[in-house]
């Protein structure tokens, strides 16, 4: 019943008039988000408006309200950025780990709506309706198809790209900056390098681009990589430090939980060397598309967006304890 009322959410199947919380507010959809595969909450970077407010979050599906509380969500701080809980019974309330509660909407699925979603899906190996007719249809047609998708990812692309000129003000290098960031996180943390970045502007970087420990402690105090210590580790206090003085100048106000993913990635792909590697690229020099620009050949860009990693990162993917390998990316 779950993956059905994820199905439903994610491709905004469900009547969207009229639709309220639990509580009475009026709900819109805005953004359903970024269906999440990994460990965390179900859904990435929504954006629903509940009453006068628009929120921009998480989203987590469960059959009953109740399971929020099997399931130990209430102490993880991974699900304190979920912004709305969609349920198909309202059995409790539910809250964040500081207490806060979190609003719920009711997305009831009926019985045959359910028997016949499974029939579909769960058989789509053996006796997928229209597999005959996909193996009959003509290679033109194939490629047309396949083309026409990837055009729509393109443009889908594009639209976010123009969205964030506008918002910069046709300021190139700051777009730039930020889409480096969201590709460094890859698919499965991209969302989370995208706002980290968009919290510290590529101008406040630059004050601090002769020093990569500057950069670096604004990032991942920022990211909410800085909040436990390691005994053992003078590097992060090093940072901590830093981070804590920048924090009380510039008056930086601590993100919500990001929900970093790390679980089945390899260790190269963590977030911790993907902010170092973004940290380095800016404090080696901030102009991105004047760099992209006059760059010769293909070769050349490469060698741009593989800076080897040195100091402190050359030999750790994680805060703590190092490893004897170098990790390349």
């Amino acid at each position: 019943m779950e993956r059905l009322m994820q199905y439903v959410w994610q491709h905004r199947l469900l009547v969207q008039t009229d639709l309220v919380t639990v509580d009475g507010r009026r709900l819109s959809i805005i953004d359903p988000g970024r269906l999440n595969t990994d460990a965390g909450p179900d859904f990435f970077n929504a954006k629903v408006k509940i009453g006068e407010h628009l929120w921009a979050g998480d989203v987590e599906v469960h059959v009953r309200a109740s399971d929020w509380h099997r399931h130990r969500h209430d102490g993880d701080k991974a699900y304190d950025s979920v912004v709305l809980h969609v349920v198909d019974r309202d059995d409790a309330q539910i809250c964040r780990s500081n207490g806060e509660v979190i609003p719920q909407m009711r997305m009831s699925c009926s019985p045959e709506f359910h028997r016949r979603y499974h029939e579909l899906v769960d058989r789509a190996d053996i006796d997928l309706p229209c597999a005959r007719e996909i193996r009959g249809l003509s290679p033109l047609h194939l490629a047309d198809w396949i083309t026409s998708l990837a055009y729509e990812r393109l443009y889908s692309k594009v639209d976010h790209i123009e969205n964030l000129m506008r918002q910069y003000a046709g300021d190139w290098e700051q777009t730039c900056y930020v889409i480096l960031a969201r590709a460094l996180g890859f698919s499965t943390n991209s969302e989370p390098m995208e706002r980290l970045a968009m919290s510290l502007p590529l101008h406040f970087l630059r004050k601090h681009s002769d020093s990569d420990v500057a950069i670096e402690a604004l990032m991942f105090g920022q990211g909410g990589f800085l909040e436990k210590a390691f005994v053992t580790d003078p590097y992060m206090e090093m940072l901590q430090k830093e981070h804590r003085f920048f924090a009380h100048k510039f008056s930086l106000k601590p993100l919500q939980p990001l929900g970093w993913k790390m679980a089945r990635m390899r260790p190269h792909n963590f977030p911790h060397r993907r902010i170092a590697l973004l940290a380095r690229l800016i404090a080696n020099d901030s102009r991105l598309v004047s760099r992209i620009i006059k760059a010769d050949g293909l070769e050349e860009l490469r060698k741009m967006f593989n800076e080897p990693l040195t100091g402190y990162w050359a030999t750790h993917f994680t805060f703590g304890p190092g490893s004897e390998r170098t990790y390349e990316f």
